[in-house]
């Protein structure tokens, strides 16, 4: 499980609590936020049976690995999967938890410098638990490009191994290789501290863009067949991610620039480089102001607007929010999404390019 230091930050940043009630009534009352109101009872059976025909696929998600946000367990989690019909997730360790606390405006920071060794223990130890939690929610481990069809031919369930910042590599290039062997397929560059790959969206940056370990991290998880993930990621990074990759990549969990300024969302620029190069944005399920489940399907129709509908999935970072701004917390609730997609006019081949279709396309581009 994850170091002690971090457990401490993920607890200090928000109160565990569920949002199932939340959620479930800003969808069945008339409630409206951000323009878009409830769905209609036809668009939720429609929205099931999409998912009974598409393997969908949540790319940021971190169940039942902290107690921060929700004390939801893998087994509540995994009656979840099967009420919603999900068919895959990312789980995601993470990769600088034992660096991090919080400053006193909440926002995390890298507050220490771990001795040699720590983040990639740490790293190691939250894969194991993720690795069993993958056998609870009855998704088998996703390796090679072919296993989504495969699991989709057998209506069956995937995981991918990821880990949410370059950190644990420690600067060694051979930790690349060891996360490889060991299941991982998705390494996000970066998060809250800056590493030896690059710097980040919420601080001061450091290298000015990548860094020529972070080029080799990149060429590496090409030479491999591993997903790069940019979430965290300036666009100096980015664009150095862009130039060193042979490979489109994955934004696993952000949205488009708003009225609010939030460092973690991106630019319509930014955006459109990832999706040029032929990658995915996650749209997150995050509101930094007061708002409903139906703000989360304007971050998505938003994103679908700006790069297209070849390029946008889902990343809900399931257990990775403060209940304060989390739209999404419950996996029951995933044909929740589709249906909305559907109320607001998107054509049922659209919805499920952003389900699954288009995070298929990317992982069988990416991992052979």
């Amino acid at each position: 499980m994850c170091a002690p230091s971090c457990v401490h930050w993920w607890r200090a940043l928000g109160q565990a609590a569920s949002r199932r009630d939340f959620v479930r009534g800003a969808l069945a009352l008339p409630f409206i936020a951000g323009g878009c109101a409830t769905t209609s009872p036809s668009s939720q059976a429609a929205g099931r049976a999409l998912l009974d025909e598409v393997l969908s696929v949540d790319v940021h998600t971190h169940p039942a690995l902290f107690q921060t946000y929700s004390r939801t367990t893998i087994d509540e989690h995994a009656r979840a999967v099967e009420a919603g019909k999900l068919g895959g997730a990312f789980l995601a360790a993470v990769g600088d938890g034992a660096a991090l606390s919080i400053r006193p405006d909440g926002s995390p920071y890298a507050a220490r410098e771990p001795g040699a060794g720590v983040l990639f223990a740490s790293a190691w130890r939250q894969l194991d638990v993720l690795d069993r939690h993958a056998r609870v929610l009855g998704m088998r481990r996703m390796l090679r490009g072919p296993d989504l069809a495969a699991a989709a031919a057998a209506h069956g369930r995937v995981a991918i191994m990821a880990v949410e910042g370059g950190d644990f590599l420690e600067g060694r290039l051979e930790n690349v290789h060891k996360a490889y062997d060991r299941g991982v397929r998705s390494i996000q560059l970066v998060h809250y501290r800056i590493n030896e790959l690059g710097d980040i969206q919420t601080e001061p940056p450091v290298h000015q863009g990548l860094t020529p370990f972070g080029r080799d991290v990149v060429r590496e998880m090409n030479r491999l067949g591993m997903l790069i993930d940019l979430a965290h990621a300036p666009y100096p990074v980015v664009k150095g991610a862009m130039d060193a990759s042979e490979r489109p990549m994955l934004v696993s969990h952000t949205n488009i620039q708003d009225y609010t300024g939030y460092a973690r969302f991106v630019s319509r620029e930014h955006a459109r480089l990832v999706a040029g190069a032929g990658g995915v944005l996650g749209a997150w399920p995050i509101s930094i102001r007061r708002a409903g489940f139906a703000a989360f399907i304007e971050h998505i129709k938003r994103m679908v607007d700006v790069v297209g509908m070849d390029h946008v999935a889902i990343g809900t970072d399931l257990a990775g929010v403060s209940p304060r701004a989390a739209l999404f917390t419950d996996w029951a609730e995933w044909p929740s999404i589709p249906a909305a997609l559907l109320d607001r006019g998107l054509a049922r081949r659209e919805v499920a390019q952003i389900m699954g279709g288009n995070m298929r396309r990317l992982l069988e581009a990416t991992l052979g």
